[in-house]
Order: structure tokens, then sequence, then C-alpha cells
């Protein structure tokens, strides 16, 4: 059997919002740590909150900003919502100096791409301690995005914002100490890590801490711990999560050999267009393994699966 997939976020990471920073995909819970740094005007009166900004309230500016970046509530204006975050970044606001950042980074047809400027803003809000700050930083690094590659400055920056219980940070940062990129390779660091990760939620850190267990990659084996740890993930609609649910029931490894529960793990995993899961249907479908009644009974037990995402 082959080695599982193993994925690392940062990779392929784009620098992102603060905002989105949060709340990241699908089963991600927002890190308590940092929820006090992207506190908002109490306000939804688009009214009101337009003369808290230009009254000089640099909390309002910031809520103003996102509305204007998202449309909400107000016609969508990139070019307004560049206008005041850059108010509330010179003011000093951590939060706006990263969107700023962003935007910068981005363009969004109302700026040249500029990395440098983008960098300089980013890199005020993180040496604030601003989270999504430093992750954007370990990103840019992690990818040479306006900076020359260096994965043990990406690495350091992902672990500030690791420190602060920011997911995804920690997702990245246990990859690399899974890897040894960027850091000397610790596997039991990269364990500690994962489990702060999947312990908020995060489906592609559960998928690659089940897979230690399932193998015993640095841990000792434990194939219980495992299945749970990436059939939470694959519940969680994460692709190769499911593709390896598949795998496990088709081989008969970890759990009684199931073939209907293999084809509707597949079925979902095809779905999202992994190619692993595409190959198992493949083989199934080319060895007529399910008769008619068990295709409708995979059907269902995958609407059943995806309906609990």
């Amino acid at each position: 059997m082959k080695p599982y997939p193993f994925i690392h976020l940062a990779a392929v990471a784009l620098l992102v919002m603060s905002s989105p920073v949060l709340a990241q995909t699908s089963g991600v819970v927002s890190p308590q740590a940092v929820a006090d740094q992207n506190v908002k005007a109490e306000t939804t009166d688009i009214a009101t909150l337009q003369l808290q900004a230009a009254a000089g309230d640099v909390k309002a500016q910031v809520r103003l900003a996102d509305d204007y970046f998202t449309g909400n509530g107000i016609g969508q204006d990139y070019a307004k919502a560049f206008d005041w975050y850059k108010k509330a970044a010179n003011a000093g606001d951590p939060e706006a100096q990263t969107e700023l950042g962003l935007m910068y980074a981005k363009g969004y047809d109302i700026t040249p791409i500029d990395y440098k400027e983008a960098l300089h803003w980013t890199r005020i809000a993180a040496d604030q301690g601003y989270v999504g700050a430093q992750y954007n930083l370990g990103v840019a690094y992690d990818n040479g995005l306006g900076v020359p590659a260096d994965l043990p400055t990406a690495f350091s920056w992902y672990l500030k914002a690791a420190g602060q219980g920011y997911d995804i940070a920690q997702f990245n940062v246990a990859t690399m100490f899974e890897a040894g990129q960027g850091v000397l390779q610790d596997l039991g660091s990269a364990r500690d890590w994962y489990q702060k990760a999947a312990d908020q939620g995060n489906a592609p850190a559960r998928y690659n801490l089940g897979n230690m267990y399932l193998t015993g990659h640095g841990v000792d084996k434990d194939a219980s711990k495992g299945l749970a740890l990436v059939e939470a993930s694959a519940k969680q609609g994460f692709p190769l999560a499911q593709s390896r649910m598949a795998g496990l029931y088709y081989a008969g490894e970890a759990v009684s050999q199931d073939k209907v529960k293999a084809y509707a793990w597949a079925l979902l995993a095809a779905g999202d267009g992994d190619p692993d899961g595409q190959d198992l249907m493949k083989t199934m479908d080319g060895n007529h393994l399910l008769n008619e009644a068990d295709m409708r009974q995979a059907s269902a037990l995958a609407d059943t699966y995806a309906s609990a995402q």
C-alpha cells in the first residue's frame, strides 16, 4: 500500500485577510486567544458608522472598510475600503494594517500590486503581535512572495501565530516539524502541534495526526485513535481523509472490510476531485464488486456522510 499523502497547507497558501484568518475553511474553530483582536464598532447602522469613522473612531474606520470590502450593508467598493483601511492603518490599528497589506498584495484593480508595501504594513502589524499578520508573513517567506523564500524565517512567524492559538499556523508548524523543513525534524513536536490544531477542529491536522497513529510514524501505533481522527476529518468533508477511509474499508485495514462503506467514501472523495478516490471507484466498478442493491446502499450512505458535514 502506498504511503498516505502528506499535506502542507503553507506550500499552497496565499496571503489572507485577518478576518478569514479567524475562520478558515469548514470545521475550523476560531481561536479564542486572538478573539479580542477583532473588536468592531458596536453598530450595524452604516450612516452612524460613517459619522464615527469621519470623526476619527479607528474601530469604526476598520468596520466601515470591512463593510465596503465585503459589501455588507452597503455597495461593495474596494477603493473606499482601501482608503478607510489606510486611515486606520496610519492611526496604528494592526487589523487595518494587515488588511491594507493584503490589498497591496492583491491589488483588487484599485492599486498596483506592491509586495514591498504589502510586507511593510504586514510587518508593522506582526511586530505588534497581531496573529493574522504573523501568519501572513510566514506565508510570504514560505512562498517567496515579495521576499526570497526563507523556510526558517517562515517557521518562526508561523510559530508566533501558532503560539497565539491560530490553528492553521499550528498545522503548518506541525508539518514543518514532521518534514524537517525550516527546522530540525522533530516528530514529537509535530504530533503535539497537530494535536493542538486537531483539538480546534482542524480537518487537515486530524488527517495527518490520524495517519501518524495508523502507521506508527513518530508515535506508538494506535489504529483506534488513528481511525477516529481520520474519520473525523473525513466527516468534515476533507477529501484526502475521505479517500483514506475508502482505502481502509476496501483493504480491511484498522476496520473490518466493507466494500459498501469503501465505495461510499470513495464517492465523496471522487466528487471533490480526489484522484485516489476516483481510482478506487474505477477499480471497484471495473471488478463489479458491488451489485445494484450495494450501489444504492453506498449512495445513500454517502448522502448521509455528506449531510453531516
